[in-house]
């Protein structure tokens, strides 16, 4: 009989805590963006993960960092990285990225030794089929220093 009561109790407990949270949370502004009507800000885009992008070479940003070592392809989980080593055997000939096979998980972010990967801040990426979502990173790369300069 105790025990029921002191059950109870503790479920009243419970109930009130989660409409505390529920109710002040209620009357706070909304936290979401109406899209066609409002855009993201950039400085809230700091922390999106995109579709990954590689990081431009120092000396040549027409070339990537990406020494070919197969550490993002072995790390992983979601086998949706191909990179082909070059003639030169440094840098990489083919670098495929299958996007709609990415879990967004970060290992290969975090397992690249030269800091050749990270994720972009694509928000508004639109595809009408799933090979337009296989992207070329190196053929990116290249455009996206043609059209800089």
């Amino acid at each position: 009989m105790l025990k029921a009561i002191i059950d109870n109790i503790k479920g009243l407990y419970s109930l009130l805590v989660g409409l505390s949270i529920t109710g002040r949370f209620l009357l706070s502004p909304r936290q979401t963006v109406h899209y066609p009507r409002k855009v993201i800000e950039p400085e809230n885009m700091a922390s999106y993960r995109g579709p990954l992008e590689l990081v431009p070479g120092d000396p040549d940003p027409a070339q990537s960092r990406c020494i070919s070592c197969q550490m993002c392809v072995r790390a992983c989980p979601g086998h949706c990285l191909t990179v082909t080593k070059g003639a030169s055997g440094k840098s990489p000939e083919v670098w495929l990225y299958d996007f709609t096979l990415c879990c967004l998980c970060a290992a290969c972010v975090e397992s690249c030794p030269t800091g050749a990967i990270r994720f972009s801040h694509k928000v508004y990426l639109v595809a009408d089929s799933r090979e337009a979502l296989h992207l070329d990173l190196l053929g990116q790369l290249k455009s996206s220093a043609k059209q800089t300069s």
